[in-house]
């Protein structure tokens, strides 16, 4: 209680006083004013924000609209979107004409003996006469031995093919020629065996005449 006697001064009162006077003095003036007693002088400069005007009143406020201004530059271009679901089917179309057909005439020849004939030396063993013209042939022969051969086979116009026959055995060879007769002629098969004697059971030969060589079957 003797130290608060020791700082209770005359300055420290008066200060006190004013202190509480002022406050109070505030807290009349904000609950006490006039109507109509504020204008624009007692408002501080810019203490009026946006939030602090009503809605209605900040429409009233806007201006009207401006002018457009310049297109501004193109954006980067965005990802690509999804796919899309595909479309419906449409029409088809009307056939075209049928195309010239590119193979003309067949020709075939079969040689089958009632009983197989032996042969040893070279020996046409089928042939099919032909006219002019551009042909794909093929041939099958059918041969057997009763002791080891070697039989060989040669279509007419390139082809080719071989058998080693056992005692016993019975092979068929195939060949096939790609084959142009500037005048009519023959297309044939020529068959020789070596080591003993083969026998013909069947042979056939066929040509089908075509437009061009482009269009023979190898």
């Amino acid at each position: 209680m003797g130290l608060l006697r020791r700082h209770l001064t005359y300055a420290n009162v008066a200060a006190s006083l004013a202190l509480f006077l002022a406050l109070g003095g505030a807290a009349y003036a904000a609950t006490q004013l006039p109507k109509n007693s504020v204008g624009t002088s007692q408002i501080r400069k810019e203490a009026v924000t946006a939030g602090k005007i009503a809605k209605k009143t900040r429409k009233q406020l806007q201006g009207d609209r401006g002018p457009q201004g310049p297109q501004g530059a193109q954006g980067k271009t965005g990802k690509q979107g999804p796919k899309g679901a595909t479309g419906a089917k449409g029409a088809e179309g009307k056939q075209g004409p049928a195309g010239a057909d590119g193979t003309g005439p067949a020709f075939e020849a079969v040689a089958k003996p009632a009983v197989p004939t032996p042969f040893t030396g070279a020996v046409q063993v089928v042939g099919e006469p032909l006219a002019q013209g551009q042909y794909a042939t093929s041939a099958n022969v059918v041969v057997e031995a009763e002791e080891p051969a070697i039989v060989n086979c040669t279509l007419q116009g390139g082809g080719e093919a071989s058998a080693s026959l056992s005692a016993g055995g019975i092979e068929t060879l195939s060949m096939s020629a790609n084959r142009g007769l500037g005048a009519a002629g023959t297309a044939t098969v020529v068959c020789g065996a070596t080591g003993g004697p083969a026998k013909l059971v069947f042979a056939s030969i066929n040509a089908i005449q075509v437009k061009s060589q482009s269009r023979v079957a190898g």
